[in-house]
């Protein structure tokens, strides 16, 4: 049966995922792509969705399960498949599947090849059946549990203060630090209307987090409200432009410090990206992925394609769109 469906199998054992993406492409299905790694699965996610994730999975290592629930909350839709090691008890593993978030099929090892093959059919069929309020109440559901993983589909948004080194020659410090409280003050005020956290100030710019089946459009409209704040107020305090970078994707939530100093913080490339797309960003626009762009609803916002970005730490240049917003007298426009 040819299907022009994308396989992204995870498995530790290269010579098993070897098999098992072998299995898949003789049963007419295009070349998997492997992942012998958590890690690698969530770089190839972000370079490319697939059509269904195949884990094979050895009990009791609940990483992938994590990252499952992390895949759920980024893509509702994405089908999850799961094999488990002959010694796994079932019924565990289905429990810590719904716990992760909710897992498509668990077959068990050995692997019966025409009933995998039949599960694979099954899942994404019923993918195409999903509404989208039920994809919706999903990834909600997912998103109001307990935030206790590693792994979670967040979108990032920093802001930074453009010439902060100029500014500081041309007024006193303490007028300086005083403007930029406030600023930042008005900032995380904005990223809470939002449904957002601060995550840290950075200096002379903040680093705040979206989490939920929304998290994008929320980071997008938090992002546009802080340039109508900068624009409305830029006759009233200091001067003092800030450049907007946003990101979503997977990352990695945990705790920094020394114990009973220690604080929340998160990682991972959609922060790295984020950030380098803030430092990028000209005063009063915001940056991000066109793929991002692409995802959110900005009907009569202007914008450019601001082309194919090389960006420090990143293998490959990033295609972004450039967001500003007009001034009383300058019409709407899409670059």
């Amino acid at each position: 049966m040819a299907t022009d469906a994308r396989v992204l199998i995870v498995d530790s054992d290269a010579h098993g995922a070897q098999d098992l993406a072998r299995l898949v492409e003789q049963y007419g299905y295009p070349a998997p792509e492997v992942a012998l790694s958590v890690w690698k699965a969530m770089e190839s996610v972000e370079d490319s969705l697939p059509d269904v994730v195949v884990f094979s999975l050895y009990y009791p290592n609940v990483d992938p399960l994590l990252f499952c629930r992390a895949l759920k909350q980024a893509h509702p839709l994405l089908p999850i498949m799961v094999i488990t090691s002959s010694g796994a008890s079932l019924g565990e593993i289905e429990t810590l599947g719904v716990l992760a978030g909710g897992l498509d099929a668990v077959l068990e090892r050995p692997l019966d090849e025409a009933r995998f093959l039949a599960a694979l059919q099954e899942v994404l069929a019923r993918r195409k059946l999903l509404t989208s309020s039920s994809i919706r109440d999903v990834a909600q559901t997912i998103s109001n549990r307990e935030p206790s993983v590693e792994l979670a589909a967040r979108t990032i948004l920093f802001t930074d203060v453009r010439g902060s080194t100029q500014l500081l020659e041309t007024t006193t410090t303490q007028l300086f630090f005083k403007e930029l409280n406030y600023k930042l003050t008005q900032q995380g005020a904005v990223v809470r209307q939002f449904s957002g956290d601060v995550v840290k100030f950075t200096g002379d710019g903040l680093m705040a987090s979206f989490q939920g089946f929304e998290r994008l459009t929320q980071a997008f409209r938090c992002a546009l409200k802080i340039l109508e704040l900068e624009k409305e107020h830029a006759f009233q305090h200091l001067p003092m432009p800030f450049g907007l970078g946003l990101c979503d994707g997977l990352v990695v939530c945990g705790f920094v410090g020394e114990e009973k100093q220690e604080r929340p913080d998160i990682f991972g490339w959609p922060v790295h990206l984020a950030s380098r797309l803030c430092g990028h960003a000209p005063a009063g626009t915001i940056l991000m992925k066109k793929k991002d762009f692409d995802r959110i609803d900005a009907n009569g916002i202007p914008h450019t394609h601001a082309g194919f970005l090389e960006l420090r730490g990143m293998k490959e240049p990033v295609e972004c769109v450039q967001i500003c917003l007009p001034t009383p007298t300058e019409p709407l426009h899409h670059g």
